[in-house]
């Protein structure tokens, strides 16, 4: 395993001088945090998704309670 060395590159508007690899190095470590950030956001969003699901379950639920509760007054 080729251990990578990393250096920490600092950018500021008046820095006329700024190299490519000063870039690159700056998007590598962007996107590296974007993608921890987009991995906590999809585990947010399947969390959720199962309470929406049981969620939707209860609201089902409750639309035939108010249905039969209806009917069963319509019938006595």
């Amino acid at each position: 395993m080729v251990k990578k060395e990393e250096t920490v590159v600092t950018l500021s508007l008046e820095d006329k001088e700024l190299q490519a690899k000063d870039v690159l190095l700056l998007l590598e470590r962007h996107e590296s945090e974007c993608n921890i950030r987009y991995e906590a956001i999809n585990e947010k969003l399947a969390s959720q998704s199962e309470t929406l699901k049981t969620l939707d379950m209860r609201m089902w639920g409750i639309a035939a309670l108010i249905i039969a509760s209806f009917l069963a007054e319509k019938l006595l």
